[in-house]
């Protein structure tokens, strides 16, 4: 058991090492400024509340099958990076301990054998954990379905109330070298102690703000905390399901313009033949044509008005065969999902170009793209229900 203690102070001391390694190497560049982009927010940093419940378990003397009890936990914390998080974690609930063959001492000292006795206690695991996420260390793609995380912490146990041990002692049979750890009854009331801790948490990203996940962590708390004392530390493993509930991202950064090179003016230092100055042509005036059609919730069909606003752009592509219209679908980040959103906003667009070409533009004169709510063209929330047709 030393050794094992010695391996999680290692290991947490490795998942330190390597997560600062890794962030020197990581970079909103690249992969991770597209998929902020595509999201419309960075995916990290963010906090969270994160409540678990599942089943918790000591290694002692008796099989830990047997000793299995309820538990709960709740945590809040911070990813700080794609790589490093942080959380405080409370847990506890009730804890067990056995033996195996005892005797029951009646009133004169005689009785019956049995196979396991058992006995609860309370409990209560305050930690401060590390969070590695191990995919991210060796992934470009930093937003994706399914995350894995170490968890390696510190912190303190407090347990009390083994009443049921002191009534097991003195009523039978179970050693004559047990004894409660936590002290006789006159002067012990509670036991607080050190808890260590190494775990996983395979966690699955159902929507931006909620994941849902498994975790496994193996603590070890000091050696009085099943109220028996065996020269080792007392093993306890919990195993609990997650809801988590992710907040406080922040919105992407706009892609940057790229760089103009400015092209060189070379000047013919030769003098150049005198030739006559043809007469100015005359100047063309280009009238650009800028539209936008609005929608109601979920709607998209093309009423008489929006009709009319389409022909305005068909005589314009007429007088300007040339030119290539573009033409934008949104909706409002306000409601429905990006899922949703998204398929709006391409039928909208789509709708609009079936009517222009329908009505003599070719489709070589088209650019069809749509936004969904990544993108938000006015303040008023309700506005971005549109399709923006723009021509130059």
């Amino acid at each position: 058991m030393c050794n094992l203690k010695a391996f999680i102070i290692a290991s947490a001391t490795m998942l330190c090492s390597m997560g600062a390694v890794a962030q020197e190497e990581s970079s909103i560049e690249g992969g991770y400024l597209a998929e902020a982009q595509e999201l419309g927010y960075l995916p990290y940093s963010y906090n969270f509340i994160q409540v678990q419940g599942g089943f918790g378990t000591t290694f002692t003397d008796v099989s830990c099958w047997k000793l299995l009890t309820p538990t709960y936990s709740f945590a809040v914390g911070r990813m700080f990076t794609p790589i490093i998080g942080a959380r405080i974690h409370v847990n506890g609930w009730k804890a067990k301990g056995g033996f195996d063959d005892y005797l029951y001492k009646g009133e004169r000292g005689e009785g019956s054998n049995a196979s396991v006795l058992k006995y609860k206690y309370s409990y209560i695991n305050t930690d401060l954990d590390l969070m590695v996420n191990v995919f991210n260390i060796f992934s470009q793609k930093v937003h994706r379905p399914f995350d894995l995380y170490m968890i390696g912490g510190i912190g303190v146990n407090y347990a009390w109330h083994n009443k049921q041990f002191e009534g097991i002692i003195n009523n039978y049979e179970v050693g004559s070298d047990i004894t409660n750890a936590w002290g006789p009854t006159q002067s012990r009331k509670n036991l607080l102690s050190r808890n260590l801790r190494l775990g996983l948490l395979a966690d699955v990203n159902i929507a931006k703000h909620w994941s849902v996940g498994a975790e496994i962590d193996f603590n070890a708390l000091d050696d009085r905390f099943n109220s028996k004392f065996k020269d080792a530390d007392d093993w306890m493993m919990t195993g609990q399901l997650s809801v988590t509930y992710k907040f406080g991202f922040k919105p992407a950064p706009a892609p940057k313009a790229p760089a103009v090179t400015a092209t060189p003016v070379y000047q013919d230092t030769k003098q150049a033949e005198t030739v006559p100055t043809p007469a100015p042509k005359p100047v063309v005036v280009e009238t650009p044509v800028k539209e936008t059609i609005f929608y109601a919730l979920r709607e998209s069909d093309l009423t008489s008005d929006r009709e009319n606003i389409c022909n305005k752009v068909v005589e314009w592509c007429k007088k300007y065969p040339n030119k290539t219209i573009n033409i934008s679908g949104y909706a409002d980040k306000g409601t429905g999902n990006p899922k949703l959103n998204e398929g709006y906003a391409r039928q909208r667009a789509q709708k609009v170009a079936d009517m222009l070409q329908k009505k003599g533009v070719p489709a070589s004169q088209m650019n069809v793209q749509s936004f969904g709510d990544t993108v938000q063209p006015f303040p008023d929330n309700d506005k971005n229900r549109c399709v923006i047709i723009e021509g130059k």
